[in-house]
């Protein structure tokens, strides 16, 4: 499904998607220094970088951006392999759940989402213009669609802990703004470079699958570029706060099967 999605909008839209994921998890029971060493060695061997997270043992995997997704995937599932593999020979302890600690945070799988035309060139690049409209489509589509794939973004019952018992920077309800972690889908701040310009989802968690979690992304932009889906209204505060009056995210399994 994937590559026949990618073969759609390349063919159909004449736009290439470029993807690059950040996923959070926990590491306990290891020494900092063995951690680091690591970290160090994934990082030579791969394509990606880790930071440390602000809440105690959680750290993140970052990825440079792909065009090719089914590689991303790959490199993401190996990545979350080795890792376990690696902290379990230490005797440590690792986990990519959701939310594995109801008071810390939550483990994410943000995406972040690109898209370049037939010269290379980033649609998203100006917002000013008429191709705005992809970004602002994108947006819509992918929020029209939010709940339907949550099944995607939180396979588990216990990934709904996460949305249960959310910290400020995890999404809870339909929502995007700029530079606004509390959102669904953020535009990161670039400094001004608009070839950087990208959407950042941040539904997922960090148990979900990525093929599935891409498919469900590229499902929601073709969908609102072609529908031309205009998306809610920016939210420039604390998206969950009542004012609102957001959509908000299933908070069971139960729920989410509901609207798919």
């Amino acid at each position: 499904m994937l590559g026949e999605l990618l073969e759609y909008i390349n063919k159909r839209l004449g736009l290439f998607p470029v993807f690059g994921i950040e996923l959070e998890f926990y590491v306990e029971e290891v020494d900092q220094r063995k951690i680091d060493l690591l970290f160090t060695k994934v990082s030579e061997n791969m394509n990606v970088s880790f930071n440390k997270e602000i809440s105690e043992h959680q750290y993140e995997l970052k990825t440079s951006t792909y065009s090719k997704l089914k590689i991303l995937v790959q490199h993401l599932n190996l990545a979350k392999e080795i890792i376990f593999e690696r902290i379990s020979s230490l005797k440590g302890k690792v986990s990519f759940e959701a939310k594995p600690y109801i008071n810390k945070a939550g483990s994410a799988l943000n995406v972040h989402i690109s898209l370049l035309d037939f010269n290379n060139c980033n649609v998203f690049a100006d917002l000013d213009s008429q191709q705005k409209n992809y970004f602002l489509y994108s947006v819509g589509g992918l929020c029209a669609l939010m709940k339907k794939h949550m099944l995607c973004f939180a396979p588990n019952d216990s990934s709904y802990l996460r949305y249960k018992y959310p910290d400020i920077n995890t999404p809870t309800t339909v929502s995007w703004g700029g530079n606004n972690r509390t959102t669904a889908i953020r535009l990161p701040y670039t400094a001004g470079d608009k070839q950087k310009y990208r959407l950042e989802h941040r539904v997922p968690g960090a148990d979900s699958d990525g093929e599935s979690v891409f498919t469900a992304l590229l499902k929601g932009i073709i969908y609102g570029i072609e529908e031309k889906v205009n998306p809610p209204f920016k939210v420039y505060g604390i998206a969950s706060d009542p004012q609102y009056s957001m959509d908000k995210l299933p908070l069971s399994i139960n729920e989410a099967m509901l609207s798919a």
